[in-house]
């Protein structure tokens, strides 16, 4: 228990002590002098700004099932409802099936509840009849 005890403490130190080192790393403002611009004196910008390809994770632990279900057909509406005026409903229901298959490579995925993820399927199926249920 005692050399548990100190594996831990010793491993607690070993991440914290670097941590602690990060104020002029990448991520974290310059503390050498600034021009007034917000550049550094090496002529680097001082702003973080995130890759081109990064794409914000929305948090949807907040809406609920039912709302989401609305939404997902409220945004799949018009959509399908141009492929029915194009190729009709079998033009529909293939993609409403490709939009489901796809569903599982998406980022917000991952993050949702096993009932928001099903309000989802459900979502989309509505919009594939034509009609969001309230």
């Amino acid at each position: 228990m005692r050399r548990s005890v100190i594996a831990l403490l010793l491993g607690f130190v070993a991440v914290a002590v670097p941590a602690c080192d990060g104020t002029d790393g990448p991520g974290f403002p310059s503390t050498s002098n600034t021009t007034p611009a917000g550049e550094s004196a090496s002529g680097t910008s001082d702003v973080i700004i995130p890759p081109k390809n990064s794409r914000s994770v929305s948090v949807p632990s907040a809406i609920s099932p039912s709302a989401l279900r609305r939404k997902v057909c409220e945004d799949l509406l018009p959509k399908l409802q141009q492929t029915r005026d194009q190729s009709g409903q079998p033009g529909v229901d293939k993609a409403v099936a490709d939009a489901i298959a796809a569903y599982p490579t998406t980022a917000d995925w991952s993050v949702f509840t096993p009932e928001q993820q099903q309000a989802s399927i459900n979502g989309a199926q509505d919009a594939g009849t034509g009609k969001c249920s309230t």
